[in-house]
């Protein structure tokens, strides 16, 4: 058979490709091939599963931009799917003086790209986390934490569903 579009690799990033083709080019015929014979077994499957905030890119930077979006996304997308997902916060810790004042423009930078931090003392980080010790700390609360391997099944589907086909066991 012939096909429109071929997407090579059944990872996150082939996944939202194929399912992009199929949305903006709908009766599309896409295939997908995939070398493993399951999805998600290389980068993807084994990742830290953190829907990042984007607290270290530069204000206004496309990264920056991209990221708040991707989160975003990612979310709606595990909304849409019921997919678990917990937006739990991540907890950036100073051991020192100068991670302090790194800490300090982290907090400005992340003010300017629009991320809400929480500001700890070395006291109230020691309440939040008895094990952790440190000078202080910024709480971002948008971070959160997701399987991408659940996120990847969801793709699969909507990409069956929408008519593509998936070939396994394709290097």
């Amino acid at each position: 058979m012939l096909y429109e579009f071929i997407v090579i690799g059944g990872g996150i990033v082939g996944l939202a490709t194929a399912m992009e083709l199929l949305a903006v080019r709908p009766g599309a015929s896409v295939l997908l091939l995939e070398k493993e014979s399951a999805i998600a077994r290389h980068q993807t499957g084994r990742n830290s599963g953190v829907i990042h905030a984007g607290i270290y890119y530069a204000p206004g930077s496309l990264k920056a931009q991209l990221c708040r979006r991707g989160a975003d996304a990612t979310k709606a997308f595990c909304d849409e799917h019921g997919i678990r997902y917990e937006t739990c916060g991540k907890l950036l810790v100073a051991t020192n003086d100068t991670e302090l004042q790194r800490m300090a423009d982290l907090a400005k930078r992340a003010a300017q790209n629009g991320i809400a931090v929480d500001r700890l003392s070395a006291a109230a980080l020691h309440e939040r986390e008895p094990n952790t010790v440190g000078k202080g700390a910024l709480f971002v609360k948008s971070t959160g934490i997701v399987s991408y391997v659940d996120v990847c099944h969801a793709m699969l589907r909507v990409i069956e569903r929408s008519g593509g086909n998936v070939l396994f066991g394709r290097p």
